[in-house]
């Protein structure tokens, strides 16, 4: 679908709703073309990125990447802005204050559900940005330390009811984050309790798994495919619905009996809730063609991150999903802020 394609539904969405009043659709009509040219157009300048972490991570590559994309397809430079601090509220406090025009873009994920599941005093609502299109899924990976001793589920199920609260879990950035909510609901899953144990980031919380001083974590697959595939880790099932193409000797929670356990982390690109149907549509057609494209996917396929392009209504829909669930999880373990 092409971009007048594209305009041309919205456009007609747009005049479907002005009924029968005949000034106002003789105007929508007249808009149309004018619009069909301003869409066509974008972007005429500059558009910004802003990606509310630190550079180096996944997070930062993934979006520099992208914009390396768009900035072939546009001509217009595409910046990479790096605003973190506050639980990346900064970063997104910058986009939902920018005009609603599709040149500031928020390349963000589940910190956004989980920020808001939390009840952090922020200075925006979820709802105050929309979804153009979600970029990238990251599921997770339990894996454990070899001189544990245990290679299947079922044993580390039993190990944590023989011996509650002993078995150590590191949190990978810590208290609050999406690990400790995937640790905290399959322990309610589950019916048991580990001590767990918050780190800076993923690096130092490796090191400890590896050298022995903690039992194992939930963490992204592609944080941990090298280290699984060198058996420095024992991994025992990952949080996706399917078996991950770089990890496929490693069950489903599903297919080990846990079906109601589904952890993903994602990525997508959000823009303040009053941009155009018509620029988010345009802005989802052109992401949507460079995360299909081999020299984008390809490297990130291979460290186990699945490209997942969605609608800009489903991606919403995934955020107030992820709320929900994750407001449970912190209810149901009493997580507070610290």
């Amino acid at each position: 679908m092409n971009r007048r394609k594209v305009l041309k539904v919205t456009g007609a969405g747009i005049i479907a709703q002005l009924g029968s009043v005949t000034s106002s659709f003789s105007a929508a009509f007249a808009a149309v073309p004018a619009l069909a040219q301003q869409v066509d157009a974008f972007p005429s300048s500059p558009v910004r990125i802003v990606v509310p972490v630190n550079p180096g991570g996944n997070a930062d590559r993934i979006a520099r990447m992208l914009a390396q994309g768009l900035a072939k397809l546009w001509q217009p430079t595409v910046i990479v802005d790096n605003v973190p601090g506050a639980h990346t509220s900064l970063g997104v406090k910058q986009v939902v204050r920018a005009a609603p025009t599709g040149y500031t873009l928020l390349s963000s994920g589940d910190q956004l559900a989980v920020n808001a599941a939390l009840g952090r005093k922020l200075p925006y609502s979820e709802t105050d940005v929309r979804g153009v299109t979600r970029t990238i899924v990251n599921s997770q990976v339990l894996v454990l330390r070899p001189g544990l001793g245990i290679t299947h589920f079922e044993e580390y199920v039993a190990l944590l009811k023989r011996r509650p609260g002993e078995v150590s879990m590191a949190l990978p950035i810590g208290h609050g984050s999406i690990y400790h909510l995937a640790v905290e609901l399959l322990n309610q899953r589950l019916g048991t309790y580990t001590n767990n144990i918050p780190y800076a980031g993923g690096a130092p919380a490796f090191l400890d798994i590896l050298g022995g001083h903690v039992d194992g974590a939930l963490i992204d697959i592609s944080s941990a495919t090298q280290d699984v595939q060198a058996r420095k880790l024992v991994p025992l099932a990952v949080t996706s619905t399917v078996r991950s193409k770089v990890l496929p000797d490693v069950p489903t929670f599903q297919e080990l009996g846990v079906p109601d356990f589904v952890i993903e982390s994602w990525q997508g690109i959000f823009v303040p809730r009053a941009t155009p149907d018509e620029v988010v549509a345009c802005l989802n057609h052109d992401i949507t063609g460079v995360l299909r494209s081999r020299e984008f996917a390809a490297p990130l396929e291979e460290l186990g991150f699945v490209i997942a392009p969605s609608s800009a209504e489903s991606l919403d829909q995934i955020v107030a999903r992820d709320i929900a669930v994750f407001r449970e999880v912190v209810a149901a373990a009493g997580i507070t802020l610290e």
